[in-house]
């Protein structure tokens, strides 16, 4: 087992024993020593979501994927086809069973916070449908952390205000909440009262990436600074080659680093420009890198990431204090070509030097 890996999900049985998903591996271990660790197969579980996908599209037109096995369902047009919302749950709990081999969990409600927290009340292969006059009698009663997106911080400062259940959380005045949370409070107690709804959106519907990155968690702790920046350049390197291939740029640049605790931090720079250049993506995160200073801390993971996308044009332009512009020419043709170079041989045929001393 890697003791310096995190567990990505667990049974629920491991659950009884406090094993829950980003938990440390060796703290799981800690807590289930005669627990079974399987290595995760990533090809694996794309290929069996995109099968799951295509069983959701027999029912529905409209299937919005929000992670590798969730997504929202309108059935609005297609519950007549079988008769009730019950009847089409259950087809299609038997469809991903017999295709697929898997059990599943369906909450059906008026609107997708409502349905989420169905799904989650009788798991697994449960099924729980909320009508709209049962909201008071089915979510309200429940306490305010089966809200989707409210975490331990949230649920500690709402105990705090004597606010326990959804129903609670609903009955509060907005500028209560939003004296404490600011706007995000009044987004709390609409999502509470059902009041927050949005379309079930196609992949097609789906705007583009909101963001591309790449981290990456060290086989040990690290402090020292150039060795670092040498991460930072092949993170870029990987970041940068992502948005080209996708034809993707970005404006902004943000650095993620994790301390050997686990204090995780992000900081952020906007260019004056969208790019996907290697090196200004590098360039960018070293400096945010070197403005926050380390004092002696060591750092076990390290991440890149570029947002505020758009379409690649043809007026892709670096602040001049880089580059100038035929400097700029040269770049882009540098990548184009070195990204040729390792569609052919491979990620690491060519690289920087400072990346080599990663090995």
């Amino acid at each position: 087992v890697e003791s310096r890996g995190v567990v990505s999900t667990c049974s629920y049985e491991a659950r009884a024993y406090g094993v829950h998903s980003a938990m440390p591996i060796r703290e799981a271990l800690r807590k289930c020593p005669h627990g079974i660790f399987i290595e995760g197969n990533g090809a694996k579980y794309v290929s069996v979501s995109r099968q799951l996908v295509k069983i959701l599209l027999r029912f529905t037109p409209r299937v919005e994927p929000v992670s590798i096995d969730e997504a929202f369902l309108d059935i609005t047009g297609t519950i007549r086809l079988y008769g009730s919302e019950e009847n089409l749950a259950l087809a299609l709990k038997h469809a991903i069973r017999a295709e697929l081999g898997l059990t599943a969990t369906i909450g059906i409600a008026p609107n997708k916070i409502m349905a989420k927290i169905a799904s989650d009340l009788k798991k697994p292969d449960g099924l729980t449908i909320v009508q709209d006059n049962e909201i008071d009698s089915k979510i309200y009663p429940l306490p305010v952390s089966a809200m989707w997106g409210v975490g331990k911080r949230t649920v500690s400062v709402l105990h705090k205000l004597g606010i326990a259940t959804i129903g609670d959380l609903a009955g509060t005045p907005e500028k209560t909440l939003k004296k404490r949370f600011g706007k995000n409070g009044v987004v709390l107690v609409q999502m509470a009262g059902g009041k927050i709804d949005s379309p079930v959106l196609r992949p097609s519907d789906i705007p583009d990436e909101k963001s591309i990155g790449h981290e990456h968690t060290f086989s040990r702790d690290i402090d020292d600074f150039e060795e670092l920046t040498g991460e930072l350049r092949l993170l870029a390197q990987l970041v940068g080659r992502r948005m080209r291939k996708h034809g993707f740029v970005g404006k902004r640049v943000t650095l993620k680093y994790r301390y050997e605790n686990f204090e995780t931090h992000t900081h952020q720079m906007t260019l004056l420009v969208s790019t996907n250049l290697d090196d200004v993506i590098y360039f960018s995160a070293r400096k945010l890198l070197r403005e926050k200073s380390l004092k002696g801390r060591k750092i076990r993971l390290l991440g890149v990431s570029v947002s505020l996308l758009s379409r690649q044009g043809e007026d892709l332009f670096l602040p001049l204090s880089l580059f100038d512009e035929k400097q700029i020419e040269k770049r882009k043709k540098l990548s184009s070509t070195l990204d040729q170079l390792k569609d052919h041989y491979g990620e690491m045929i060519i690289t920087n030097a400072s990346v080599l001393k990663l090995g």
